[in-house]
């Protein structure tokens, strides 16, 4: 029986589901079975049990050549089960549930991604240097803006927004990032088209996603949102600081390891993307100052971030 898996949505989704399906080899290593991605298939690379099952579906021939022959699709979508929108499991959880049928989660392993000897001794060398040029500072890399924020307006400075909440308003970042730059080394997690013209306190990087997961398992510490930066300094043992607006840390999150910032984890309702798109709206509405900060709430933010990369970072 020929089974494929097709897994969407953004890429801290996709690594998410790398335990479950470690999981599902351990019982059926000897059946006929792939993964499809849509265009994060890369961070499978480097897992011996994963590698060779996952394909790009972004590619031409992969209905051809993966699909068409297949006696049984599975779309796995943890938004969509009640115990995932309930804030009862994470998403590792549902997509174990979902692929391997089963509310026993006691085995399933910490999200993991492996880099190449190669890909380490690159990134090693590259943080080294930047330690020996800035005096020995830590480096810590930021993530301020997720996957949902863009320039949907006239692209002017400081006009980043993002209508799903997850990511920091630009002016609170720059205000962070100027604090936070007079102690360490930050390194800015984020594409060309969300570099602001004012952040003269990080340094910028392009890369390409496997080299951005090697230096952040070479950093010292990572600052992020609910996005992909998170879920790589989870997998690679970096630790961090999450801040949250609009979703839920059980959810999307590590609360176990990352030191998180909540702000409004009493006041927010929950966002039933890929359900209901109006009711999406509706909420989205609601949590419009989910994560928007007070002069003095940066401060204090600041001063626990620093507390926490002392705590946890050594030297």
């Amino acid at each position: 029986m020929k089974k494929v898996f097709l897994i969407d949505g953004g890429a801290g989704r996709v690594v998410t589901s790398i335990p479950a399906f470690l999981k599902y080899h351990k019982t059926h290593s000897d059946e006929d079975w792939k993964i499809l991605v849509a265009g994060w298939d890369m961070v499978f690379w480097n897992i011996p049990e994963l590698q060779d099952r996952v394909f790009n579906l972004e590619i031409k021939g992969s209905f051809d050549n993966y699909i068409k022959d297949a006696d049984e699709i599975i779309s796995p979508e943890p938004y969509r089960l009640p115990s995932y929108f309930r804030q009862e499991k994470s998403l590792a959880e549902a997509f174990d549930q979902i692929i391997n049928e089963t509310n026993d989660h006691s085995d399933l392993e910490p999200v993991k991604l492996v880099v190449s000897k190669k890909e380490r001794m690159y990134a090693k060398n590259f943080i080294d240097g930047l330690r020996q040029q800035n005096g020995g500072r830590k480096i810590v890399i930021i993530q301020p803006f997720g996957q949902g924020a863009g320039m949907p307006f006239m692209p002017q400075n400081n006009q980043i927004v993002d209508f799903e909440r997850r990511s920091l308003d630009p002016n609170d970042y720059l205000k962070i990032v100027k604090v936070l730059s007079q102690k360490y080394h930050l390194i800015f997690f984020g594409t060309n088209e969300l570099t602001l013209q004012q952040d003269t306190f990080t340094q910028k990087l392009q890369s390409d996603l496997r080299t951005w997961i090697a230096t952040i398992e070479q950093a010292d510490y990572l600052i992020g949102v609910d996005s992909l930066g998170q879920h790589i300094a989870r997998s690679v043992d970096t630790p961090g600081c999450v801040i949250f607006g609009s979703t839920f840390p059980v959810n999307t999150s590590y609360p176990d390891y990352f030191f998180i910032i909540d702000k409004d984890k009493n006041n927010r309702k929950y966002c039933p993307i890929r359900i209901s798109m109006f009711d999406s709206d509706m909420v989205s509405r609601m949590n419009e100052t989910c994560m928007k900060f007070t002069d003095n709430e940066i401060k204090k933010m600041c001063e626990a971030i620093d507390n926490d990369i002392q705590k946890k970072t050594k030297g």
